[in-house]
């Protein structure tokens, strides 16, 4: 946190601006805060602020991979949730056409070889 970095007396205005802009999330994260406290005194607090809004911006985007990479992996496993159901679904309609059909004498479709010849 804020209070486990140590910030010289006379940086602790610009620091304590600086550290409003700071996200939440990003509070924690002690090399951020080592890295404002060491811009404020080299090159003030510009630089200071540059690095704030860089941090923001990288974790932005890794939050936004982390979303996108969660997403495609649901559909991924949604796809392949349908694809077993119908995988199931085809094997027991498969069985249906097997069976039954297995005395083709009844069928109407064929004819005897002496009605071919009547004709």
């Amino acid at each position: 946190m804020i209070e486990k970095v140590d910030v010289p007396k006379d940086l602790m205005g610009p620091f304590k601006r600086i550290a409003r802009r700071i996200p939440v999330e990003l509070k924690k994260d002690e090399v951020l805060l080592e890295t404002v406290v060491a811009y404020l005194s080299l090159g003030g607090e510009k630089l200071a602020r540059q690095a704030v809004e860089s941090a923001k911006r990288t974790y932005d985007l890794e939050v936004a991979q982390r979303k996108k990479k969660a997403r495609e992996e649901a559909l991924i496993r949604a796809a392949e949730a349908r694809l077993a159901v119908a995988d199931e679904e085809s094997d027991e309609n498969s069985d249906d056409f097997d069976a039954g059909d297995e005395d083709d004498k009844d069928d109407d479709d064929i004819e005897d070889d002496d009605e071919i010849k009547d004709h």
